[in-house]
């Protein structure tokens, strides 16, 4: 019990948290790489802040065994989930299109793309891919 809930595990839970939190501002996540960051990596930066922070909403993972984490992330899914599906609806309804219609087309590209993006990484990481 004390390892889940000691006060050694919730002291570093609390560090790794606020390292989190600090790493968020800093361009490539501290001021030794920000002051070597390029354009494109402030660029980068600025479109990803909002989602950087949002991201740091969730706990670490050390604290009480990744628990809280996981239920926050299982959360932030469904939520983003619901978001996407109403947007999806909005865009069909704007284009005349059924719902079952754009049902099946964002699900089909929800589940293509990042096999797409998988095989493209493996493909240019392995010089024999066919």
């Amino acid at each position: 019990m004390d390892r889940i809930l000691g006060v050694h595990m919730l002291t570093a839970a609390w560090e790794d948290w606020k390292e989190q939190w600090q790493s968020v501002f800093w361009v490539n996540g501290s001021k030794e790489e920000q002051a070597e960051a390029s354009a494109p990596d402030w660029i980068m930066h600025f479109l990803s802040l909002p989602w950087r922070v949002l991201f740091c909403l969730l706990p670490p993972t050390s604290l009480l065994g990744g628990w809280p984490c996981f239920f926050s992330s299982l959360l932030g899914i469904a939520i983003f989930t619901t978001c996407v599906s109403d947007l999806a609806e909005v865009f069909g309804c704007i284009c005349n299109v059924p719902d079952i219609v754009t049902a099946i087309t964002f699900v089909a590209l929800g589940t293509s793309m990042p096999d797409l993006f998988a095989s493209l990484s493996a493909a240019r990481e392995d010089p024999t891919a066919d």
